[in-house]
Protein backbone atom coordinates (compact mmCIF):
# COMPACT_ATOMS: atom_id res chain seq x y z
CA UNK A 1 0.00 0.00 0.00
CA UNK A 2 1.36 3.54 -0.93
CA UNK A 3 0.08 6.32 0.72
CA UNK A 4 1.36 9.71 -0.74
CA UNK A 5 1.03 12.90 1.48
CA UNK A 6 1.22 16.58 -0.54
CA UNK A 7 1.48 19.83 1.27
CA UNK A 8 -1.69 21.84 -0.10
CA UNK A 9 -1.16 25.10 -1.19
CA UNK A 10 -1.55 28.67 -0.01
CA UNK A 11 -4.94 30.32 -1.26
CA UNK A 12 -3.98 32.57 -4.19
CA UNK A 13 -0.83 30.68 -5.06
CA UNK A 14 -1.99 27.89 -6.98
CA UNK A 15 0.49 26.56 -9.99
CA UNK A 16 -0.40 26.72 -13.80
CA UNK A 17 -0.37 23.01 -14.41
CA UNK A 18 -0.51 21.94 -18.10
CA UNK A 19 0.53 18.47 -17.30
CA UNK A 20 -1.76 17.05 -15.09
CA UNK A 21 -1.09 13.86 -13.15
CA UNK A 22 -3.58 10.62 -13.62
CA UNK A 23 -4.82 9.89 -10.08
CA UNK A 24 -7.30 7.21 -11.18
CA UNK A 25 -5.24 4.41 -9.27
CA UNK A 26 -5.15 6.23 -6.23
CA UNK A 27 -8.21 7.38 -3.93
CA UNK A 28 -7.67 11.58 -3.34
CA UNK A 29 -8.33 12.78 0.66
CA UNK A 30 -8.53 16.40 1.31
CA UNK A 31 -9.61 18.42 3.91
CA UNK A 32 -13.03 20.45 4.24
CA UNK A 33 -11.32 23.47 2.95
CA UNK A 34 -11.14 24.93 -0.19
CA UNK A 35 -7.48 24.95 -0.64
CA UNK A 36 -7.22 21.15 -0.67
CA UNK A 37 -9.92 20.62 -3.24
CA UNK A 38 -8.06 23.40 -5.38
CA UNK A 39 -4.94 22.01 -5.26
CA UNK A 40 -5.96 18.34 -6.33
CA UNK A 41 -7.92 19.95 -9.45
CA UNK A 42 -4.51 21.38 -10.12
CA UNK A 43 -2.53 18.43 -9.86
CA UNK A 44 -4.15 15.81 -10.92
CA UNK A 45 -7.00 14.82 -13.70
CA UNK A 46 -9.77 13.49 -11.14
CA UNK A 47 -12.55 11.69 -12.38
CA UNK A 48 -14.84 12.76 -9.14
CA UNK A 49 -14.67 15.27 -6.68
CA UNK A 50 -11.90 14.07 -3.95
CA UNK A 51 -13.11 12.64 -0.84
CA UNK A 52 -13.06 15.21 1.72
CA UNK A 53 -13.01 14.62 5.25
CA UNK A 54 -12.51 16.86 8.66
CA UNK A 55 -9.72 14.93 10.13
CA UNK A 56 -7.82 16.58 7.74
CA UNK A 57 -8.08 19.79 8.73
CA UNK A 58 -5.45 21.55 10.55
CA UNK A 59 -6.88 23.06 13.94
CA UNK A 60 -5.73 27.24 15.65
CA UNK A 61 -3.16 26.50 18.08
CA UNK A 62 -3.64 29.09 20.62
CA UNK A 63 -1.21 31.58 21.95
CA UNK A 64 0.18 29.66 24.89
CA UNK A 65 2.22 26.60 25.38
CA UNK A 66 -0.64 24.44 26.59
CA UNK A 67 -3.02 25.35 23.58
CA UNK A 68 -0.05 24.39 21.10
CA UNK A 69 0.42 20.92 22.83
CA UNK A 70 -3.50 20.77 22.98
CA UNK A 71 -3.27 21.16 18.86
CA UNK A 72 -0.38 19.03 18.50
CA UNK A 73 -2.05 16.13 20.27
CA UNK A 74 -5.46 16.16 18.73
CA UNK A 75 -3.74 16.61 15.02
CA UNK A 76 -1.76 13.29 16.18
CA UNK A 77 -5.33 12.07 17.21
CA UNK A 78 -7.20 12.73 13.98
CA UNK A 79 -4.13 10.99 11.99
CA UNK A 80 -4.49 7.74 13.33
CA UNK A 81 -7.67 7.96 13.40
CA UNK A 82 -7.65 8.94 9.51
CA UNK A 83 -4.96 6.28 8.99
CA UNK A 84 -7.08 3.42 10.48
CA UNK A 85 -9.32 4.04 7.80
CA UNK A 86 -7.19 4.27 4.82
CA UNK A 87 -5.58 1.16 6.37
CA UNK A 88 -8.99 -1.06 6.51
CA UNK A 89 -9.15 0.00 2.95
CA UNK A 90 -5.64 -1.45 2.00
CA UNK A 91 -5.73 1.02 -1.38
CA UNK A 92 -3.23 3.79 -2.40
CA UNK A 93 -3.99 6.90 -1.43
CA UNK A 94 -3.16 10.36 -2.26
CA UNK A 95 -3.54 12.79 0.74
CA UNK A 96 -3.43 16.79 0.62
CA UNK A 97 -3.87 18.80 3.61
CA UNK A 98 -2.38 21.44 5.85
CA UNK A 99 1.51 21.63 7.46
CA UNK A 100 -0.06 20.77 10.56
CA UNK A 101 -1.85 17.74 9.53
CA UNK A 102 0.51 16.45 7.36
CA UNK A 103 3.60 16.54 10.31
CA UNK A 104 0.81 14.38 12.42
CA UNK A 105 0.70 12.39 9.63
CA UNK A 106 3.86 11.50 8.97
CA UNK A 107 5.00 11.07 12.97
CA UNK A 108 1.97 8.65 13.01
CA UNK A 109 3.30 6.91 9.78
CA UNK A 110 6.28 6.43 11.10
CA UNK A 111 5.36 5.09 14.16
CA UNK A 112 3.52 2.26 12.13
CA UNK A 113 6.37 1.27 10.37
CA UNK A 114 5.82 2.70 6.92
CA UNK A 115 8.88 4.32 5.08
CA UNK A 116 9.15 7.98 4.65
CA UNK A 117 10.59 9.23 1.20
CA UNK A 118 10.89 11.97 0.20
CA UNK A 119 10.22 15.72 1.79
CA UNK A 120 11.46 18.00 4.21
CA UNK A 121 11.90 18.65 7.71
CA UNK A 122 9.87 21.85 7.26
CA UNK A 123 7.52 20.98 4.35
CA UNK A 124 6.68 23.47 1.86
CA UNK A 125 3.68 23.62 -0.25
CA UNK A 126 2.82 21.24 -2.74
CA UNK A 127 5.84 19.29 -1.38
CA UNK A 128 5.38 15.43 -1.52
CA UNK A 129 6.15 12.67 0.71
CA UNK A 130 5.45 8.91 -0.40
CA UNK A 131 5.31 6.55 2.19
CA UNK A 132 4.64 3.27 1.34
CA UNK A 133 4.28 0.20 4.20
CA UNK A 134 6.39 -2.24 5.52
CA UNK A 135 5.57 -5.87 4.59
CA UNK A 136 7.05 -8.70 6.40
CA UNK A 137 10.27 -6.48 7.14
CA UNK A 138 13.34 -8.38 8.96
CA UNK A 139 13.94 -4.50 11.02
CA UNK A 140 18.02 -5.34 9.90
CA UNK A 141 17.81 -2.73 7.57
CA UNK A 142 16.42 0.59 6.63
CA UNK A 143 15.04 -0.88 3.33
CA UNK A 144 11.58 -2.10 2.36
CA UNK A 145 12.64 -5.77 2.15
CA UNK A 146 10.80 -9.00 2.45
CA UNK A 147 12.42 -11.41 4.51
CA UNK A 148 13.60 -13.31 1.53
CA UNK A 149 15.22 -10.54 -0.10
CA UNK A 150 18.85 -11.58 -1.00
CA UNK A 151 20.68 -8.48 0.11
CA UNK A 152 19.65 -8.31 3.72
CA UNK A 153 21.77 -10.73 6.27
CA UNK A 154 19.32 -10.28 9.26
CA UNK A 155 16.55 -11.51 6.52
CA UNK A 156 18.21 -14.57 5.60
CA UNK A 157 19.16 -15.62 9.10
CA UNK A 158 15.66 -14.89 10.32
CA UNK A 159 14.30 -17.07 7.51
CA UNK A 160 17.12 -19.64 8.40
CA UNK A 161 15.97 -19.78 12.11
CA UNK A 162 19.35 -18.05 13.05
CA UNK A 163 19.23 -15.56 16.03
Amino acid sequence: MKIILIRQAESGSLPENTKKGNAAAYRVYTGTGPEGGATAEALFSLAGEPTRTALLDDAPAGAGLREKLAAHSAARRRAGEFLDGIEQEERDSVVICGGQSLAALKAVLRRRGYLLEGGSLVPQPLERVRATRRSLHCGGCARNCLLTEARCEKGKNKLKGIR
